[in-house]
Order: C-alpha cells, then structure tokens, then sequence
C-alpha cells in the first residue's frame, strides 16, 4: 500500500480520500489558491467508472495578510499568474480519470 494508508495507519483509523472536490495550497511563487474541477465527460468507454475532469478552475486569495479565514477574499488571479490550474490538478492529483 502507498500513500499515508500503508505508512501512517490511515487505513486502520478511517483515513480515506475519494474524489477530490477541491485543493486549496500556497504555490511557491507565494500565491494562496483554491481549485478544482468544473467540467466532466464520461470516461466510461476509456474504462474508468468516474467522469474525467476536463476543465479545472480557480481562485487566487487577494487579501493574503488577512489572518482570519473568514475575512479572506477570493478573486480570479493576476494577469501575470502564470500558473495553469489544469496542469496543477493533474501533478497534485497524480493523473489518472478523475
């Protein structure tokens, strides 16, 4: 087994991660982003029995020095944020249907 199930007991304490609705992580460049998926298709005739995600889309946070979560501003990101948030999803996400 990879991942935390074989290495941390996720398995034996209920850890578990189906389907991914949504990551939210700092990227290196200093951004704060959330994303995810926004469009499927059916995957079923390339043999997966969950949709692929053919569109991701996100959010960069514009207020980062706000310390309470619930006063964080999400917007679209900077003209010059050169991140795809396609590219992420599939390098976080490791490829794969979903």
């Amino acid at each position: 087994q990879g991942g935390l199930s074989g290495t941390s007991g996720g398995s034996k304490y209920g850890l578990g991660v189906d389907q991914i609705v949504q990551i939210e992580m700092v990227l290196p460049n200093g951004f704060h982003v959330k994303f995810g998926p926004t469009e499927w298709e059916d995957a079923s005739a390339e043999g997966f029995i969950v949709p692929k995600t053919i569109a991701v889309t996100g959010l960069c946070r514009s207020n980062p020095d706000e310390e309470d979560e619930e006063k964080w501003t999400w917007e679209g990101c900077p003209d010059d944020f050169d991140v795809d948030f396609m590219d992420l999803w599939y390098a976080v996400r490791g490829g794969g249907g979903g």
